[in-house]
């Protein structure tokens, strides 16, 4: 009986502006991570009832880096506090050392300082429980035009466009900064927010010493942050990017040579 409600509330809410989506929700692989039955149930009706096909669920954040090592996940619905030692945030911050997965973030918490540390993880949307179907609908359209707009600005141009500017880091990485894009073999790196924009600095100016209060003066303006937060993201950066030299230069900052 309550499912048969639910499903009559679900067609009397989706509108057509939703309906039109519903194309683009189906090609998504979602990933549920949530320690809560019941929430993990409603959302995963209401994504569902969307059109979306795939969808996995993950209680904790052992089993949700276990999910995104072996399947291809498109979008993340993560709560912020799952069970065990990790949180959401943490978790997502691990997701993200090795793959550009974009984040919804769900929380019974609206806290300034918990909303501030969540969006340094590839937010693309933040749920506040009790969440309504109608809430669900807004934030993944708007996640959904965001993700489709950074995927339009990281394809790489085509050389033959006039004056692109670009660097050849080695024989097979190149940087678009225009797209601000870093391609390996024509295929666009996955890199998170704030590893792209270290690295957009690095690259415009190689072979030039950085030191960390450059790059948190520019990237994180008005925050009050370590240099040890800055190691976090370069270390990220250079085991993704193996053969570009980024150096350390001790107690100062970082040099990118060609």
């Amino acid at each position: 009986m309550q499912n048969t409600l639910f499903i009559k509330k679900m067609e009397q809410y989706l509108s057509y502006h939703l309906r039109k989506k519903i194309m683009e929700i189906k090609n998504y692989s979602i990933l549920i991570v949530e320690d809560d039955f019941i929430a993990t149930e409603y959302l995963y009706q209401i994504l569902d009832s969307f059109g979306a096909e795939t969808i996995f669920k993950a209680k904790n954040s052992n089993e949700a880096l276990e999910l995104v090592s072996n399947h291809q996940i498109d979008l993340v619905f993560m709560d912020i506090n799952i069970q065990g030692g990790v949180d959401g945030i943490k978790c997502s911050a691990l997701l993200n050392e090795k793959y550009f997965i974009p984040i919804i973030f769900a929380t019974a918490y609206a806290d300034t300082a918990t909303i501030d540390e969540a969006k340094d993880e590839n937010i693309f949307g933040y749920l506040i429980k009790p969440f309504q179907i109608s809430d669900v609908e807004a934030t993944l359209s708007v996640a959904i035009s965001n993700i489709n707009r950074i995927k339009k600005l990281q394809e790489p141009k085509k050389d033959k466009e006039i004056n692109i500017k670009k660097i050849n880091l080695s024989e097979k990485y190149v940087y678009y900064f225009d797209s601000k894009t870093l391609t390996f073999n024509n295929s666009v790196v996955a890199l998170t927010k704030k590893e792209l924009e270290v690295f957009h600095i690095l690259c415009e100016n190689m072979n030039k010493n950085i030191s960390y209060e450059y790059l948190k003066d520019i990237i994180w303006i008005n925050k009050n942050i370590s240099d040890s937060t800055v190691r976090d993201v370069v270390s990220r950066l250079k085991k993704k990017l193996v053969n570009i030299n980024i150096e350390n230069i001790s107690n100062f900052g970082y040099v990118l040579k060609k």
